[in-house]
């Protein structure tokens, strides 16, 4: 039970992205372009990101306790937690990126035609 309080924050961040990621397949399906194709990317980015974090605010004291009864030193836990989470801040990035691209697609100013 304590698990599943520590995950309600972060598996409340993902409802959003999942609701997004309903919505971009329903804009590809319905003859969705270039855009709605990097915004899915983006959505599914994001939702990994928020996956990654979900999992590891679940796993985080139960593994820093592990390692602690096993005699590692508290260098190993934030060593791991730094990995863990310059991997999600990674991902998050790339997600935020192909977003922009694919909002600054779909918006972008189109030629005049003469």
């Amino acid at each position: 039970m304590e698990i599943l309080w520590s995950l309600l924050p972060s598996i409340i961040y993902a409802v959003p992205w999942i609701v997004a990621l309903v919505f971009a397949v329903r804009m590809i399906r319905n003859d969705g372009g270039r855009p709605e194709r990097f915004l899915l990317i983006g959505v599914c980015l994001m939702l990994a990101s928020s996956v990654v974090g979900s999992a590891w605010a679940g796993l985080s004291p139960s593994l820093g306790q592990r390692l602690a009864e096993s005699g590692a030193d508290y260098r190993t836990v934030g060593w791991t937690s730094f990995a863990i989470n310059s991997v999600r801040a990674l991902i998050s990035l790339a997600g935020i990126v192909f977003l922009v691209y694919a909002f600054w697609q779909k918006f972008k100013a189109k030629p005049a035609l003469t």
